[in-house]
C-alpha cells in the first residue's frame, strides 16, 4: 500500500491516549499517510457496581453524545462510541454495530472514494464489521484476553471465535498468540512490538528527586496490576538495600507493604509524553510479571523502551524474550531472578559501549517499520475479494506471514 492509495482506517481499541498500545503506536504512524478514525473502547466486560466503573461509564456516556469526533493534533479523529457494554448477547452486539455504524456515517461521507479497513483489538467489534461491511477486516490480538483479570471471560469465549471467523486477517503480537489464534486453517500474521527510539532517547532533565536517588536505580514502568509480581519486587528491594527501586505506573493493586520499604519510590501514573524524563534514570529495567500461563502470551512494550535507553533488562522467562536473547537476562523463579539481578548489578557502572549496542538494537525495531509491514498486509488484503462479500463465518484463506 502506498500513500497514493485512497484508504480510510477505522481502528477500534482502548481509549486513545489513556494507555498507549501496539495498535495506537501503529496508527500514529499510519495517520501520516492515510486518514484514521479511532473508536474508543467499547469495553471487554460489563461495568461493575464500583465507583471507578460507574464514574468511567458516566464519562463515556456523556462523551458519546457528541455529534462528531474529536481530532487529536497530528493524530486520528477520535470517536466516543454509543454502545451498550453487554456484548456477550447477540442482540446487544447487533444493536451496538448498528449504533456505531450510524454514528460513523456522517464521517464516512467525507471519504466516499476511499477503501475502508477496519482493525480492532476487541473481538466484540465483530458486529461492527458485519454492519459496516468494510473492504478489509483485521483482528489485532495483543493478549490472551480471556485470561486477563479485567476482561469478561465469557464475552471473549463468545465473541473471539466469531471475530476469528469474520476477519480477513489476524495480527498477533506474540508467537504463542499466533499458535492459539490459528483458526480453521488461517494462521495469524506475527507482528511483534516496536519502539519509538527517538522519543525515549531525547535528552530531558529528570525530576530532581529522581536524579538525587542512590545508585544504581532498578526500575519498573507500567501498570502495577494483577500481572505484576509484587512479592518479587519486595524481595528485590530487600535483597539490594543499597540500590533504589523506582516504580513508575498506575497502581491497580495494593502495594502499601512494598512502599513502606525505605529504598522503594512509587511515582504513580506517568503520561507517555513524560515517560522518557522518568525512566532514563533507570540503570536496570525490570519485567517483573507473575510467571503464569497468561503472561506466556505477553510481549511487553516496556522491554524495547528500556533497551532504547541502553539499559540492562532483567525479566521473568517469557517466550518472546528468545528473539532478544543477546540483550535481555531472564530467570524462571524468584531465587534465580535475584541471582541474575545481583550478577548484573555487580558490573555497575555499566559500559558505555554496551549501552550504545542495546540502544542501536532497539532502534532497529521502530514503530515506523512495524507500520510499514502492517500497511503491506492491508494492501495485500485489499487486493483480495472484499470481506464485505463474506458471511459471519467467512473470510478469505490467507497464508501465514511473519512480519519482523
Amino acid at each position: 500500500m502506498t500513500d497514493r492509495e485512497r484508504c480510510l482506517f477505522i481502528a477500534a481499541g482502548p481509549d486513545w491516549g489513556r494507555h498507549p498500545c501496539s495498535l495506537s503506536h501503529i496508527m500514529d504512524v499510519v495517520v501520516r499517510e492515510h486518514p484514521v478514525i479511532w473508536i474508543n473502547s467499547i469495553a471487554q466486560r460489563a461495568p461493575r457496581l464500583s465507583r471507578q466503573d460507574l464514574v468511567r461509564a458516566a464519562h463515556k456516556a456523556m462523551a458519546s453524545l457528541r455529534s462528531t469526533g474529536q481530532t487529536v493534533r497530528g493524530g486520528p479523529l477520535v470517536i466516543y462510541p454509543r454502545a451498550v457494554p453487554y456484548h456477550k448477547y447477540a442482540p446487544v452486539r447487533s444493536v451496538n454495530g448498528w449504533l456505531i455504524t450510524r454514528q460513523l456515517k456522517p464521517l464516512l461521507a467525507r471519504f466516499a472514494d476511499h477503501k475502508i479497513v477496519l482493525v480492532t483489538t476487541n473481538p466484540a467489534a465483530v458486529a461492527l464489521a458485519n454492519s459496516l461491511r468494510p473492504d478489509a477486516t483485521l483482528y489485532f490480538c495483543m493478549d490472551d484476553y480471556a485470561r486477563m483479570q479485567d476482561s469478561d471471560r465469557r464475552l471473549i469465549e463468545v465473541c473471539e471465535p466469531l471475530m476469528l471467523s469474520r476477519a480477513d486477517a489476524v495480527v498477533a503480537t506474540a508467537r504463542t498468540l499466533v499458535e492459539s489464534k490459528t483458526w480453521r486453517g488461517k494462521t495469524p500474521t506475527y507482528l511483534p512490538q516496536g519502539v519509538d527510539a527517538a522519543h525515549f532517547q531525547k535528552r530531558v532533565q529528570p525530576p530532581a528527586t529522581l536524579a538525587a536517588l542512590p545508585r544504581p536505580i532498578i526500575g519498573f514502568q507500567g501498570i502495577i496490576g494483577a500481572r505484576v509480581d509484587i512479592a518479587l519486587l519486595e524481595k528485590i528491594a530487600r535483597a539490594f538495600p543499597w540500590a533504589s527501586l523506582v516504580l513508575a505506573g498506575k497502581e491497580e493493586v495494593d502495594i502499601t507493604s512494598l512502599k513502606r520499604l525505605p529504598n522503594v519510590y512509587a511515582l504513580g501514573p506517568i503520561p507517555y509524553a513524560d515517560l522518557p524524563s522518568v525512566i532514563q534514570v533507570f540503570d536496570v529495567g525490570l519485567v517483573a510479571y507473575r510467571n503464569d500461563a497468561h503472561v506466556a502470551s505477553v510481549n511487553p512494550l516496556k522491554l524495547l523502551e528500556y533497551l532504547a535507553l541502553g539499559q540492562q533488562v532483567v525479566s521473568v522467562s517469557l517466550p518472546e524474550l528468545v528473539a532478544h536473547g543477546d540483550y535481555v537476562r531472564w530467570a524462571h523463579n524468584h531465587e534465580e531472578f535475584l541471582a541474575v539481578l545481583g550478577e548484573v548489578l555487580s558490573r555497575y557502572p555499566f559500559d558505555a559501549a554496551e549501552k550504545f549496542r542495546r540502544a542501536t538494537y532497539a532502534a532497529s525495531h521502530s514503530w515506523t517499520g512495524r507500520a510499514r509491514d502492517f500497511l503491506a498486509l492491508c494492501g495485500h488484503l485489499l487486493a483480495q475479494p472484499s470481506s464485505a462479500d463474506t458471511t459471519l463465518d467467512g473470510g478469505a484463506d490467507h497464508r501465514r506471514r511473519t512480519l519482523v
